[in-house]
C-alpha cells in the first residue's frame, strides 16, 4: 500500500473532518439556532414560529430512523449531502412570512426542513460519535460544536447590526434573513469534503471500518429494532426527549418580553456562552488523568446540579412576569433588563454542556460502526420529538409557566433511567470501530439479560 501524501493526511485527519463537520453544522444548524435565538425565528408573534417548528420536529422524529438505514446503504456521505438542501427552505419561510404574511412557504419550507435535517442530524451526529479517537472525542465534540457556535455569533453579530435601533418589540429585519440565507446556501458544495469513515487517516495509525453493510434492507431493519432495545440506548430516550424542550419556552419568553435588538443580543450571546462551554466540555473531558467511567460520572451529577439551579431561577422569573407583565424591555434605561436578561445567559452553559455530554457517554459505549448510525438516528429521532412536543404544547397552551413546568417534570422524569445508562458505562476497549476488529476476533461487550455483570459475546 502507498503512503498517503501529506495533503491527504491533512484532509482525511480526524481534526480536519471535525473542522469540515463543525463548517457544516455552522452553516445549517448554527444559522438556524441562530434564527431561533432571534426568538420565534425573528417574527412578531410565536404562533406562526411554533407551528412551523411542530411540523419540522415531526417530520425530524419519522425520518431519522429512516436516514440511518440508508447511511448503512449509502454511506454517511451521500446523506450528509442530502441534509444540507433542506434548511434554507425553512429560513426562506420565515423571510416570506416576515414580509407578506404567507403562511403557505413557511409551512412547505418546515416540512423540507425536516427531512433535509433529518439526514444532516444523522450524518453529523454519526461522524462525531465514530471518527474520533478515545482520548480526542472531547476535542472533537467540542471543535464541532464551536464552529456550528461561531456561526451563531456572525449570524447574531449580523443580526444585532441591522436591528440595533429597534429597542422596541416586532419583527427583525428582512435583510437579516437575506444575509444568514446566503451563509445557509454554502452547506451542499461543502458538504462534498466530507470523508467516508473508512478513510479517515486516524494519529493513532487505526483504521475505522466503513458503516456500509451487505444486509438486506430487512436485516438493516431488525438491526434497527436490536439497538433501539439495547439498554444504554433505552435509559438516554428520556433525557435526549428532554435536552432540548425547555428551548420553546427560552424562545416565547424572550419573544413575549424583549425588544428586537435585545433579541438579537440573545442571539450573539447564545452562541459566545455555548462556544466558550464547548472549549471547556473539550478539556475536561478528553482529560487523561481520568477514568472514563469517572469522567461520565462526575459531569452527571454537575449537570443535574446545574439544570436545578437553571429550572429554580427560570420558575422565579416566569413567576414575575406573570404577576407583572412587561413586553419590549431593553438594555436602556429599564432595570429590570438585568435581573431577567443576564442569568438567562449564565444558564444556557449547563443546557450546551448536557449536548456535549450526551454525545461523548455515546462513544463510550460498545457499538459497531453500522450500529453507531441507528444509535445517532434514534437519539437525535426523541430529540426530535421532544423539541416537537415542546412546540406543540406551546401552540395549544400559550401559557409560557405550563411550557416551563413541564419541562422541568420531563427532565426530571429523565434523571433516573440516564443515571442507570451512566451506571453503564465501563473502562473497557471500545471494539467494533476498527478494520482490525474482523469478523474472527470482533466481539460485542453487552449486559447479560439477567445480570448486571458485563460479558463478551463473541459474535458468530
Amino acid at each position: 500500500m502507498s503512503t498517503p501524501s501529506r495533503f491527504t493526511r491533512i484532509y482525511r485527519a480526524t481534526y480536519t473532518q471535525a473542522l469540515i463537520i463543525g463548517f457544516l453544522s455552522f452553516t445549517q444548524t448554527g444559522i438556524y439556532a441562530a434564527i431561533a435565538g432571534l426568538g420565534a425565528g425573528g417574527l412578531q408573534t410565536v404562533n406562526t414560529a411554533n407551528i412551523s417548528n411542530s411540523i419540522l420536529f415531526g417530520v425530524l422524529v419519522v425520518f431519522s430512523p429512516i436516514f440511518s438505514i440508508l447511511a448503512n446503504k449509502w454511506g454517511i456521505k451521500p446523506i450528509g449531502n442530502i441534509g444540507t438542501i433542506g434548511f434554507v427552505f425553512w429560513s426562506a419561510g420565515l423571510y416570506k412570512n416576515s414580509k407578506d404574511g404567507s403562511q403557505a412557504l413557511i409551512i412547505a419550507g418546515a416540512t423540507l426542513c425536516g427531512v433535509s435535517a433529518a439526514a444532516f442530524w444523522t450524518s453529523e451526529a454519526t461522524v462525531a460519535i465514530l471518527y474520533p479517537e478515545e482520548n480526542q472525542r472531547g476535542l472533537f465534540i467540542g471543535t464541532w460544536q464551536l464552529i456550528n457556535k461561531t456561526g451563531g455569533l456572525i449570524a447574531g453579530a449580523i443580526s444585532l447590526a441591522l436591528n440595533i435601533k429597534k429597542n422596541e418589540s416586532g419583527g427583525v429585519s428582512l435583510k437579516t434573513y437575506i444575509v444568514l440565507i446566503s451563509i445557509q446556501c454554502l452547506g451542499f458544495p461543502a458538504s462534498f469534503l466530507l470523508s467516508p469513515p473508512e478513510k479517515v487517516i486516524r494519529k493513532d495509525g487505526s483504521k475505522l471500518r466503513s458503516n456500509i453493510t451487505n444486509k438486506t434492507w430487512k436485516e438493516e431493519c431488525q438491526n434497527f429494532i436490536k439497538v433501539l432495545k439495547r439498554k444504554e440506548v433505552i435509559g438516554l430516550i428520556p433525557l435526549f426527549i428532554s435536552v432540548m424542550w425547555f428551548n420553546a419556552w427560552q424562545s416565547n419568553y424572550i419573544t413575549h418580553h424583549f425588544s428586537v435588538r435585545a433579541r438579537s443580543l440573545n442571539s450573539l450571546l447564545s452562541a459566545l456562552i455555548c462556544a466558550l462551554t464547548d472549549v471547556v466540555a473539550a478539556y475536561f473531558l478528553d482529560l487523561k488523568c481520568l477514568s472514563r467511567t469517572q469522567k461520565v460520572k462526575a459531569s452527571w451529577a454537575f449537570l443535574v446540579l446545574s439544570m436545578t439551579g437553571f429550572f429554580i431561577y427560570s420558575l422565579v422569573l416566569q413567576k414575575q412576569f406573570d404577576f407583572s407583565p412587561e413586553s419590549g424591555i431593553d438594555w436602556h434605561g429599564n432595570a429590570r433588563f438585568a435581573r431577567s436578561f443576564i442569568p438567562f445567559q449564565i444558564f444556557k452553559i449547563s443546557g450546551e454542556y448536557i449536548f456535549n455530554w450526551a454525545y461523548w457517554v455515546l462513544g463510550a459505549y460498545q457499538f459497531s460502526s453500522d450500529e453507531i448510525t441507528h444509535v445517532a438516528a434514534i437519539l437525535r429521532s426523541f430529540e426530535s420529538l421532544g423539541q416537537c412536543l415542546a412546540f406543540v404544547i406551546t401552540v395549544v397552551n400559550g401559557n409560557d409557566m405550563t411550557s416551563l413546568i413541564v419541562s422541568v417534570v420531563v427532565f426530571y422524569v429523565a434523571v433516573i433511567p440516564a443515571s442507570y445508562s451512566v451506571s453503564l458505562v465501563n473502562d473497557e476497549k471500545i471494539l467494533g470501530i476498527l478494520e482490525s476488529d474482523t469478523d474472527d476476533t470482533f466481539s460485542e461487550t453487552k449486559l447479560d439479560k439477567n445480570s448486571d455483570e458485563l460479558i463478551i459475546e463473541k459474535q458468530v
